[in-house]
């Protein structure tokens, strides 16, 4: 049973496995319930019949005993030798003839004496009396009690009752083993199924199933997630290609607009308002054109983009560093991170670089970075000392248009896309000091 608790234990109620090794269980039970109700009463029913059988043979041949030793013309008369213990023969008027019985019975067997039909009775719980009124061949008549210890049959009713619980409980061990082992084998091919498809339509929307003619439920299955992936397929690779047409329109425009504002810085402007609007023009048409190219490669296939490579958080940290402003400290912290980040440099820099950038605008002196090694992945945090994640757009902060200093609010949003396209994410807290994001990203 320490076995079976231990197993019930490990199942989760809330999964199907766990649900029906459960009902399994709470059936068996029911059924063994009724079962050991079912016996107990029978033996009951048993037990009192053998009784009643004992005690009316006990009657017969004691009445036989009498009725040969009976005389007419006489008061009935019994040998003492004749009835064995535990018989009582009374005369007509309800007085003692013959016999002995228990101590505990002698009041309730002088009440049977003068019974006129069989009767039944119980001196206690463990003996029971049977009165029988007789009448000889020579026309005496009498009252014979005889009694029966009930004990060694309640004996064999509590050892079947324990026998039943044994069984029961053996039963109900036996259940679980089996239902655990019959689901186990029968959602296994499931649960691989369900995790092949998971993986597929993540990394490879190539492969499928292919299980052949819909004869059971299993190949059902592997047609309807084949059909599943295929639209999945569909629907991505539909998104890949309308990304690409509109970054190769924007590209085009926007190539031309910062070559010209290039051009213009390059030839000379005299007017510093102008040049100073021209350094703006250049400046946003470059950062439009590093978004674009983001959304590309995150929406492209990710052998497409290099998603084999490798980088450490020093290689990123080190691309970093020259975007921080002369007037703000960056503090680097991530000698404890020594494991390779599951994903490319340029786009764990694109997954990085909008946080900082962020932590840039709002910090008033210090940014710090720090990076440390956890189990399954690599947490890059980037804190400021600013003031902190404006209440409004907390729980908006990665949606498009989220800002709380005016910005565009694209930032934060791609970082997170960015991020979690490589299977990690980007998690938003706010400090005492400041505000602090954290990247986790997959270790390769």
């Amino acid at each position: 049973m320490r076995m079976v608790s231990k197993t019930l234990l490990r199942l989760t109620p809330t999964s199907f496995r766990g649900r029906i090794v459960t009902s399994t269980v709470a059936l068996m039970a029911v059924v063994m319930v009724c079962v050991g109700i079912g016996v107990q009463l029978l033996l009951g029913y048993v037990a009192h019949r053998d009784i009643d059988r004992v005690l009316a043979e006990r009657a017969d041949a004691v009445i036989g005993v009498v009725d040969a030793q009976s005389r007419a013309s006489t008061p009935l008369e019994v040998p003492p030798d004749a009835v064995e213990p535990g018989v009582r023969v009374y005369d007509q008027g309800g007085q003692l003839v013959a016999g002995t019985i228990e101590t505990e019975a002698r009041d309730e067997a002088d009440d049977l004496a003068n019974v006129t039909v069989p009767t039944t009775a119980a001196a206690n719980e463990e003996l029971r009396l049977l009165a029988v009124p007789f009448t000889t061949p020579d026309g005496q008549r009498g009252v014979v009690v005889v009694s029966q210890e009930a004990s060694p049959y309640e004996r064999a009713e509590m050892y079947a009752f324990a026998a039943t619980i044994g069984i029961g409980l053996l039963a109900i061990a036996l259940a679980v083993i089996i239902a655990r082992r019959v689901t186990s084998q029968a959602l296994a091919p499931v649960t691989q199924m369900a995790a092949r498809a998971a993986d597929w339509s993540e990394h490879d929307l190539n492969h499928r199933f292919d299980l052949g003619p819909t004869d059971d439920e299993l190949c059902q299955l592997g047609e309807t997630l084949d059909h599943l992936l295929d639209r999945v397929a569909m629907a991505i690779r539909s998104e890949q290609r309308l990304t690409s047409e509109l970054a190769h329109e924007l590209r085009t425009p926007l190539t031309a607009i910062q070559g010209s504002a290039d051009l213009a810085l390059m030839r000379g402007v005299s007017d510093d308002d102008v040049r100073a609007d021209l350094v703006e023009i250049s400046k946003a048409a470059r950062v439009m054109a590093e978004v674009i190219t983001t959304l590309v490669d995150v929406a492209r296939d990710p052998a497409a983009a290099g998603a084999s490579a490798t980088c450490r958080v020093g290689d990123v940290v080190g691309a970093m560093r020259q975007s921080v402003p002369v007037h703000l400290d960056l503090v680097e912290d991530v000698s404890d991170s020594s494991a390779r980040i599951a994903g490319p440099r340029p786009i764990v820099l694109r997954a990085v670089a909008p946080v900082l950038d962020n932590a840039i605008s709002h910090a008033r002196s210090t940014v710090t970075v720090r990076a440390v090694d956890l189990p399954h992945r690599v947490a890059i945090s980037i804190s400021d000392d600013g003031p902190g994640i404006d209440d409004r757009i907390r729980e908006r902060i990665f949606e498009v248009g989220a800002s709380g200093t005016g910005g565009t609010g694209l930032g934060l949003g791609i970082a997170q896309r960015v991020a979690r396209s490589l299977g990690g994410d980007v998690l938003a807290a706010t400090t005492t000091t400041g505000a602090m994001f954290t990247i986790r990203l997959p270790r390769a």
